[in-house]
């Protein structure tokens, strides 16, 4: 009888059966690598034509035009006004829950001193000051005189308080046109200690997403009211910011002060006055005193901010802007700055994403014109999703901010464009004999049957 090593016959079926594995994964590689080539080929085929390159920089002429000279069309206005103060990142703010998981900030607590009159300021400064914080922040603006009794207490408090940091303006009007800043002048200016001026770019009914530390104000370096407070409450914070050396920041919201969501402490001038709450709460924080209100009703005192759920369109401010300062002062203290990539590199990102759709939508245009507007609107529909929500992981996750809105101009425009190209290109072609490949392609007019495409070989140049 023949002996068989069932050993042997196992392994040869194992390695038969590998075979097997290893032929259909190549097959399958194959078959994925065909496929991509082919796809990544309908993008590519006609990139490097110099009707892509061409028609693209229309794309970015028109929008320069539109951008930086000033034309007067007022057809044009109702979608300025809609975008104007629009910016992708704040949905991020808006609708990821940023400040939901936040926890309380535990270096701010905040007083509302709600229409308290001088008098009751100065008795008010003078509980906290005895509470020993580190210092405190009057966001109160006192134009002229009032009782004499009570401004002079007040000025007298004013002058004893070496922790106490009060707020100045600048005129807006200088403000706005950027020409040499002047402050406005307080009744109390000769009896303050630290000043630092509580203007933020937007203020004026736009959104605030930026603020400015330091102003020049006759050729001398001026602080803003959180950066005096930073100063006096945490040296290197400050000395970072100063090293940063930016005219602007972007303010990284990341509490807020609503009925649903308090993420700074804010007590009620009673309950200090009274003695309702323990009087060490205060010892060596930093203590903002202002009009605080949870009421979404009530507008005194409140801003437009990123953190509006209305995002688009916003009708009702949404945060008391000393919660705007302290969200500031949170910031720099815990060096949580937003790192804004420079504006170059959103217009590198628009070139290069742009010229990869102009190549594919003039590949349909020319070749599969018929499938040429759903490829165009699936193309733009995902891409603007895409980028979208890239912008936004990088910001909600990274802060980082990229912007992506030019990336999405450019592609929203690419359609159009090309049909205002290819008139100016034929007309050329035919005065001036310039190569284009839209004379050697023929697709049917709008609501011109199919059967009557007649379509030419392309040539490349």
């Amino acid at each position: 009888m023949l002996a068989v090593d069932v050993n042997s016959v196992q392994t040869v079926a194992d390695n038969h059966l590998n075979c097997e594995s290893f032929t259909r994964t190549m097959a399958l590689h194959h078959h994925i690598a065909r496929h991509t080539k082919r796809y990544v080929g309908h993008i590519t085929k006609y990139l490097y034509e110099r009707d892509t390159i061409f028609s693209l920089l229309m794309v970015f002429l028109f929008i320069i035009i539109v951008k930086f000279i000033p034309l007067n069309l007022h057809v044009l206005d109702p979608m300025k006004l809609a975008i104007k103060d629009f910016d992708l990142n704040d949905i991020a703010y808006a609708k990821a829950g940023k400040a939901d998981t936040t926890h309380f900030d535990t270096n701010i607590e905040i007083v509302n001193i709600g229409h308290i009159d001088r008098a009751e300021i100065a008795m008010l400064i003078e509980k906290i000051s005895s509470m020993r914080p580190k210092v405190m922040g009057l966001d109160a603006y006192f134009e002229g005189p009032r009782e004499a009794e009570k401004d002079s207490l007040l000025s007298a408090v004013f002058k004893r308080t070496k922790n106490l940091v009060t707020v100045s303006r600048f005129d807006q009007e200088h403000l706005h046109h950027k020409h040499e800043f002047e402050l406005l002048s307080d009744y109390f200016d000769s009896s303050i200690q630290n000043r630092g001026y509580a203007n933020l770019i937007g203020e004026e009914g736009g959104t605030i997403r930026m603020y400015s530390p330091f102003e020049k104000v006759h050729d001398k370096e001026y602080p803003s009211f959180t950066s005096s407070i930073i100063r006096l409450y945490n040296e290197k914070a400050y000395e970072r910011l100063e090293k940063r050396h930016n005219e602007v920041e972007m303010i990284n919201y990341t509490r807020r002060y609503s009925e649903q969501i308090k993420n700074y402490k804010v007590r009620e001038y009673d309950d200090i006055m009274l003695d309702r709450i323990d009087s060490s709460i205060f010892k060596d924080k930093i203590v903002l005193l202002a009009y605080v209100s949870d009421n979404p009703f009530d507008v005194e005192d409140k801003k437009f901010t990123p953190m509006n759920e209305n995002y688009a369109g916003k009708t009702t401010p949404d945060m008391n802007g000393i919660i705007v300062h302290a969200n500031i002062i949170s910031m720099v203290i815990e060096n949580n700055y937003i790192r804004k990539v420079p504006e170059w590199v959103g217009w590198l990102v628009a070139i290069f994403i742009g010229w990869l759709h102009m190549s594919l939508f003039i590949r349909y245009y020319l070749e599969n014109h018929i499938w040429f507007h759903l490829v165009a609107k699936i193309a733009q529909l995902f891409s603007a999703f895409f980028f979208a929500y890239l912008g936004f992981r990088l910001f909600d996750r990274y802060g980082v901010k990229l912007e992506m809105e030019l990336t999405l101009v450019v592609i929203i425009l690419a359609v159009d464009i090309i049909y205002f190209y290819e008139a100016i290109a034929v007309w050329m072609h035919k005065k001036f004999k310039f190569a284009t490949v839209f004379t050697h392609h023929h697709h049917p007019a709008e609501g011109q049957p199919h059967g009557q495409e007649h379509t030419n070989t392309h040539e490349h140049h």
